[in-house]
């Protein structure tokens, strides 16, 4: 199980570690589960780096082994988890005449996710590679040099694409002008409260997590695209909810909110969840019909650890 609160017999002090590597941008995450156009990127990156895996746009055990062993040979946090650390140590510069698969990532994300048609997934950066990486940065505000590196990958990766996938930003932005949905101002810590959470992803940035004892405080990381979509899906089903913890609070320091995976609801439709009751199910129903992990979504009656008795915990993967 991924979600448990603190008890007294449970709390482990963890040493504060400076990461061999520290992100500059925030990034959408990756990890098993997961499929589309960002992990076939993810696989040519990683085949680039030298791992052995296939390329089928599915996130499975051998991109989790792939992923792991690139992690553990880079000195980052070996988790299988492709965050800010990941993407940015696999970030590879591309430019006209490379020919490697750093330039078939590429290929892939301007021909299959952008609707560059002349673009071939061939390896080889030509000509029409090399306009249309131009047209590209142009129409995204970047520097129009025909070089691919770290802010046009961020671009790529995060921006949103001619097939009209919404940003996590613009998710949350949207989530921000929702009446349905109201974002708790207050928190058990300094750090992270859902509103704050969302304003921060709203402007591009990673949102803070709260603290397990001294892990975790001051730390940051990207709510899941998935989940966001969900509390979107949730609302615009006619639900009203109010929710009391997104990244922040107090978890467990392997909790899915610290992970950028979970929120909880306080209030569903008007009713409290503050005691066991027939809101608690139908919220919890709703969570699951929205994408929603059914093994990790609790509430007062599915729970193992008894600690969702006043709230619903709505989990993705």
């Amino acid at each position: 199980m991924r979600h448990a609160f603190m008890t007294a017999t449970s709390i482990v002090l963890v040493a504060s570690v400076t990461p061999a590597f520290a992100a500059t941008l925030p990034w959408e995450s990756l990890r098993q589960g997961d499929s589309g156009r960002d992990v076939f990127t993810l696989q040519y990156l990683l085949r680039e780096a030298g791992q052995t895996l296939s390329i089928d746009g599915s996130f499975g055990p051998g991109t989790d082994t792939a992923t792991r062993n690139f992690q553990a040979a880079r000195g980052l946090t070996v988790d299988g988890i492709v965050g800010g650390n990941t993407w940015e140590a696999l970030i590879k510069t591309v430019r006209q005449g490379d020919n490697n698969n750093a330039v078939r990532a590429l290929q892939d994300q301007l021909r299959n996710g952008y609707g560059y048609g002349s673009v071939a997934v061939d390896g080889a950066f030509g000509p029409s590679t090399d306009s249309a990486v131009r047209d590209f940065q142009s129409k995204r505000g970047l520097t129009v040099d025909g070089i691919v590196g770290l802010n046009t990958w961020h671009e790529l990766l995060t921006g949103s694409s001619t097939g009209g996938t919404s940003t996590t930003a613009s998710l949350a932005s949207q989530i921000l002008n929702t009446s349905r949905i109201t974002l708790g101002t207050s928190s058990s810590t300094t750090n992270g409260n859902p509103r704050q959470n969302m304003t921060d992803t709203a402007a591009g940035r990673l949102a803070t997590r709260g603290c397990a004892i001294n892990a975790n405080c001051g730390l940051t990381v990207a709510l899941k695209r998935s989940m966001l979509e969900g509390m979107l899906k949730i609302a615009n089903a006619g639900n009203s909810f109010y929710v009391t913890s997104i990244a922040g609070g107090v978890h467990s320091t392997n909790s899915d909110h610290y992970a950028g995976l979970a929120f909880d609801i306080g209030t569903w439709n008007g009713v409290s969840l503050g005691s066991p009751n027939s809101s608690h199910t139908a919220a919890r129903n709703a969570c699951i019909a929205a994408g929603s992990d059914p093994s990790q979504t609790f509430d007062a009656y599915h729970d193992p650890t008894g600690g969702h008795k006043n709230h619903v915990h709505c989990a993705w993967n």
